[in-house]
């Protein structure tokens, strides 16, 4: 590299570092985002083609961080820094999320039952379903995982649910499962579950407030979506 060249590139470093620090990363585009990491990670070298590389072998911003260190070294210009890099900030955005939720947890809507259950499920890679047991008063009593592989009557029965809701002493559960397919579409099979286990924690004087799908940092919330009554 050139001085000529190389004296451009901390010019183009030092303003991008300059609009973070005036305006954060809402002045940034994804592309920008990555290219404004990869500076920490990759020293006086144009990274703005690698950013552009790893979005169009990932997809998204989140599946770039998100993707395993094996696949990221697959791409040519990630080394081993980079893919750490990109590790440490995936889990310490997870880790800042979990800590939000010391103490005594208080859930009371929708959105915040999601940003717990994302903080506390987004980095799984395998289907899973958990239980969120709460009082009258909505504060959290337990968040047990109830089982993992496929989600169905087989390996979630009902009684499993009801056993678990009775020995927490809950009012009120959540039920959530994450989906591996990148969607969280529900499937026919997860609303008519969702609607039987409603109907059998109803026997037993127990509410069923919700069932949430989980994909990564996405959700739904079968309640506000609309899709069945509760």
């Amino acid at each position: 590299m050139t001085e000529a060249a190389g004296s451009l590139h901390e010019g183009h470093r030092k303003r991008m570092l300059d609009t973070f620090l005036r305006s954060g990363l809402d002045a940034f585009s994804d592309v920008e985002v990555l290219e404004f990491l990869l500076f920490y990670s990759i020293s006086r070298r144009d990274v703005n083609p690698l950013a552009h590389a790893l979005l169009q072998e990932f997809g998204s911003l989140h599946r770039v961080l998100d993707a395993p260190q094996e696949q990221l070294l697959r791409v040519p210009g990630v080394g081993e820094r980079t893919a750490a890099l990109f590790r440490l900030v995936a889990t310490l955005w997870a880790r800042t999320e979990q800590s939000r939720f010391s103490g005594e947890v208080y859930l009371r809507s929708s959105t915040e039952i999601g940003s717990y259950l994302v903080a506390q499920t987004e980095s799984f890679r395998e289907e899973r379903a958990w239980l969120l047991s709460m009082d009258a008063k909505c504060k959290l009593i337990e968040f047990r995982e109830l089982c993992r592989g496929a989600v169905n009557s087989v390996n979630l029965p009902f009684r499993k649910i009801a056993e678990t809701a009775l020995l927490a002493n809950a009012s009120t559960v959540v039920l959530a499962h994450n989906h591996t397919t990148g969607t969280t579409i529900p499937s026919p099979e997860d609303l008519e579950y969702t609607q039987e286990v409603s109907r059998v924690l109803r026997l037993m004087d127990i509410s069923l407030g919700d069932h949430f799908i989980l994909c990564g940092r996405s959700y739904l919330s079968l309640r506000t979506s609309g899709m069945i009554k509760f």
